[in-house]
């Protein structure tokens, strides 16, 4: 049975054909806007670096896909996937094939600024069944790191079962869930991989270091008995399994938009056992390598028929 593809649209009327995406540095006018309209994947990650190091694996992965956007300044006549928005100086944007991969900085607050530019540009790219991916790192609550934890549900950082969003002097609770049926699909592609996952909820805080119950920041406002507790309390009785800085904003936008997400972090600390990363940079870069190639994998699971080959 054949399903019609279902072209993404913003429902903001006061969106115009005449929009400046500031921060990616993108004009509705600019003519890369027109060769978007095959994107069905859009994957975020924090760091700049490993967005383009994905885009690389991407690249190889997906077959070295010619509908890419390619750097020819800069190429010396080796092919090389060019940063859309590398000029802005505050993201990294890059077309893969049918995937845009896209740094999104630390915190709800950067993701929010690059996370509206990119759903406008979806939006006036006419694309279609389009799903968003986060890939990043996260402390882990009682579980072992380097095992990748999906998202169900976002939580704030006071456990509260919804992303909160300050408009016009009001506050507004929107649902933090991710889609249910893509991280099933998720987890059983990952297992399938021999790889460690579970589903679970995640807690998203705006600081790194108070917020998330740790005794190592330059300040403290709390003892190590509450923190133990803070933390037994989220994983027993609301089934959180890690922490970062960003799901329950993603999801709850994604939700609004009406455009399935999934979440996907490793994790690289028992915050149960420790504040601190003990293991090895290079174990950490072989989970965080790990994370990217499963991702990368299932997205070309994912694009038969979106992907145009080199070789024509």
């Amino acid at each position: 049975m054949t399903t019609t593809a279902r072209q993404f649209h913003l429902e903001n009327q006061y969106l115009t054909d005449d929009d400046h995406m500031y921060h990616l540095g993108l004009l509705t006018s600019d003519e890369v806007i027109e060769r978007m309209k095959d994107i069905k994947f859009i994957c975020l990650g924090g760091k700049p670096k490993r967005m383009e190091r994905f885009a690389g694996l991407l690249y190889k992965v997906l077959g070295e896909p010619a509908n890419s956007e390619f750097d020819l300044e800069k190429s010396n006549g080796v092919k090389r996937i060019k940063d859309l928005s590398g000029h802005a100086g505050r993201y990294s944007l890059f077309k893969v094939g049918n995937c845009l991969c896209a740094s999104h900085g630390i915190g709800m607050p950067s993701l929010s600024v690059v996370l509206h530019e990119i759903l406008k540009l979806i939006h006036f790219a006419k694309c279609s069944d389009v799903k968003i991916f986060r890939l990043g790192t996260s402390g882990g609550i009682g579980i072992e790191p380097g095992t990748i934890v999906l998202t169900r549900k976002g939580y704030s950082g006071a456990l509260e079962p919804y992303f909160t969003q300050t408009a016009c002097g009001k506050k507004i609770q929107y649902s933090a869930e991710t889609d249910e049926e893509l991280t099933e699909d998720l987890y059983k592609f990952i297992q399938d991989k021999g790889m460690k996952v579970q589903i679970g909820n995640t807690v998203a805080t705006n600081d790194f270091y108070e917020e998330q119950a740790r005794l190592d920041g330059s300040l403290c406002s709390y003892t190590k008995e509450e923190k133990e507790l803070f933390l037994r309390k989220a994983h027993e009785e609301y089934g959180v399994l890690n922490f970062e800085m960003e799901s329950n904003l993603l999801s709850a936008y994604c939700r609004r938009a009406n455009i399935k997400c999934a979440i996907m972090c490793v994790t690289v600390v028992n915050r149960l056992i420790s504040d601190n990363v003990t293991s090895d940079v290079e174990q950490i870069k072989e989970w965080e390598g790990d994370l990217l190639k499963v991702a990368a994998g299932f997205i070309k699971s994912r694009s038969n028929g979106f992907v145009s080959s080199h070789n024509g």
